[in-house]
């Protein structure tokens, strides 16, 4: 029988509601990783130990602290640590340059960052604590302070382009209400055993964690680098039944099951909630994951600063594939043009969603363009910045990208636009993700995307930077492209 704590939400700090869970039922499985299952004790103990650590290296109430994940598991037991002696936690991707992190340390006004891998010492000023087995005596007991619930828990990072800050702080009872009102507009009574992929850096990954561990929820937790065939056997075990997946991930799956006819029936019909993570699943792909994957398969279409907005699941799969759904209750969507005003149904125009259920909630515009259908279904067309111009004429980057992909061979891809020196037109550079003769994928890439919307320059690898979230890194992308180095050649 699942367990639920009492919320919404009595204010407490989020390790006081974990460590709970912990002394009512201490044998409970809670998370396996690497082949091996950790009880609900063994999360507390850990944790108990790390506290002492971090206590003993003078982290005190107030403090600021990065953690650099390799071990998803032990970097959750350190984030409890903390908790218990008041400090707010940023979780911080551990692809990122040394140069990088230091950046965010300035930016979000961190005091130390920490990790769980000492190859990451060679990154920056990175501090390694100790492994279980190496570390302190337990001395003392996992306490939380009276009040500590409304004092910072984490530090969340986005992207800035809905103009909410880069780095932002929650409190517990923040996050706890966040949690509450995600469930109630999601329609979720109780979260299901869970499969977690990801850096616990980007914010959707480290708030499912959090919800499972408070509602005592079983997860399991695969690697940061897996294989495709990894991540098949995980889905295969039919104890766990959600998950959720970045879109090229998902395209990934479908690959591997390429043999697979439909007549089949789907390979992981246990599974109730396969949803997309950082961003929409492709129409094609969508429908070929609700056929050949799971009919619980979901396009999650969500922005910082309002959480979800709108989800496409079930039949509608099938007949508004191009869609990410009708907006959920609780959450406004109007299509604006430039100038702010609304726009009727079926005209593209920029996204503006306003989370209702927030206190004082003020409208969020994203970077995104997008138009509602005479169904109340929502369409993202792209974002505003991926649009060039060429011959005086604009150029959808989505369009491009989803020529692209209609392409099997390729993984991933992304489009984007520099000014031209030497002209008005912008220069369209292409990065593709895929295996193979490059010669050969160019004549087919020819066919395959319209004239007018061709690119000038082309790069094809086996495997491109990606950020936390799992998307093509556009600013590493765009590096390359203004850089010396010669990557990009001509189309």
């Amino acid at each position: 029988m699942r367990e639920t704590p009492l919320m919404p939400f009595e204010p407490r700090n989020i390790g006081e509601l974990i460590a709970s869970l912990a002394c009512d039922d201490p044998t409970a499985f809670a998370v396996e990783q690497d082949g091996h299952r950790h009880s609900r004790a063994d999360i507390f103990e850990g944790a108990t130990g790390l506290a002492q650590y971090f206590h003993d290296q003078g982290i005190s109430h107030g403090a600021a602290i990065g953690l650099v994940p390799v071990n998803r598991l032990r970097c959750i037991q350190a984030m409890i640590a903390l908790w218990s002696v008041d400090a707010a936690v940023l979780f911080l991707d551990p692809r990122q340059t040394g140069q990088e992190l230091d950046t965010a340390r300035m930016a979000a006004g961190l005091d130390a960052i920490y990790s769980d891998a000492p190859s990451m010492a060679k990154r920056t000023d990175v501090q390694i604590f100790p492994e279980p087995t190496a570390c302190c005596d337990n001395r003392g007991s996992l306490s939380f302070s009276p009040g500590s619930e409304h004092r910072d828990a984490l530090i969340l990072s986005s992207s800035g382009t809905t103009g909410v800050p880069r780095f932002r702080r929650q409190s517990h009872t923040a996050i706890l209400n966040g949690i509450a009102t995600s469930n109630r507009i999601l329609n979720i009574n109780a979260p299901l055993p869970h499969i977690s992929v990801g850096s616990l850096s980007f914010g959707a990954v480290l708030m499912h964690w959090i919800k499972l561990l408070i509602h005592g929820v079983p997860i399991l937790s695969l690697p940061l680098l897996y294989r495709p065939i990894d991540l098949h056997n995980a889905l295969s075990r039919v104890e766990f039944e959600a998950i959720g997946l970045p879109p090229v991930v998902i395209r990934d799956l479908l690959a591997f099951h390429k043999d697979r006819h439909l007549a089949d029936g789907p390979v992981y019909p246990h599974i109730r909630r396969m949803g997309s993570v950082g961003g929409p699943i492709a129409p094609n792909d969508l429908v070929r994951a609700f056929q050949m994957l799971t009919p619980g398969v979901m396009n999650i279409y969500s922005m910082s600063g309002v959480g979800a907005v709108s989800v496409l699941e079930g039949s509608d799969i099938l007949t508004k594939s191009k869609s990410v759904g009708k907006p959920l209750t609780g959450v406004t969507v109007r299509v604006e043009d430039d100038a702010g005003h609304p726009l009727p149904h079926g005209q593209v125009g920029h996204l503006v969603a306003t989370a209702d259920w927030m206190t004082d909630a003020q409208p969020v515009r994203t970077d995104d363009m997008g138009w509602i259908d005479a169904d109340g279904y929502l369409f993202v067309a792209g974002r505003a910045g991926q649009v060039a111009c060429r011959n005086a004429i604009n150029i959808n980057l989505r369009d491009l990208e989803q020529d692209v992909k209609s392409l099997d061979w390729v993984r991933d891809c992304i489009a984007f636009a520099l000014t031209n020196g030497h002209g008005p037109d912008d220069a369209i550079y292409l990065a593709i993700e895929a295996r193979g003769s490059t010669d050969a994928m160019k004549s087919e890439l020819k066919r395959a995307i319209s004239p007018q919307r061709r690119p000038d320059k082309i790069l094809i690898s086996p495997s491109l930077a990606r950020n936390a979230s799992n998307k093509l890194s556009l600013r590493v992308l765009r590096a390359i492209a203004e850089g010396k180095e010669q990557r990009f050649v001509d189309f």
